[in-house]
């Protein structure tokens, strides 16, 4: 029998994000503007960690939400590049990881719950003005790690 303190942690939702790079541009999704998270706004693809046993979890949810949201293939090698706490639209604690993962194979296009995709070079990236506040400094921290 589990202890009462035990039962009662506050548990969070777990998301992983990916950047995707190939040939010195980075993936972004311009999200549905029917998203009850983030309508309409350029992000990167990711997703919720589904409750799976077994190893390389983050690895898999990446590719999987990868592959839905965008239709490409990154990569097993993933680089953590940064991660932060934030509250859904249903009130659900998240803790996000944001990851950088280079392209395997794939031509990008919007799928699941995007509107449109655009490979940005690290130039445009920096001077883009579409990207949401609370989105700018994992690029500029993307930007550090790629020099």
């Amino acid at each position: 029998m589990l202890k009462q303190k035990e039962r009662d942690i506050n548990a969070h939702v777990v998301a992983v994000f990916a950047f995707v790079e190939k040939d010195g541009k980075i993936l972004l999704a311009k999200r549905s503007s029917s998203d009850p998270q983030s309508p309409g706004i350029w992000f990167i693809p990711g997703g919720k960690v589904d409750m799976e046993e077994g190893g390389e979890i983050l690895e898999k949810t990446l590719k999987r939400e990868v592959m839905e949201e965008v239709g490409v293939e990154i990569e097993d090698e993933i680089l953590l590049v940064g991660n932060e706490g934030f509250f859904r639209v249903s009130g659900h604690h998240v803790v996000g990881l944001t990851f950088l993962c280079r392209w395997k194979k794939g031509v990008a296009k919007p799928l699941e719950d995007q509107e449109e995709v655009k490979w940005f070079t690290k130039e445009e990236l920096k001077n883009f003005d579409e990207l949401p506040d609370y989105f700018k400094p994992r690029v500029e921290k993307l930007l550090q790690v790629l020099g």
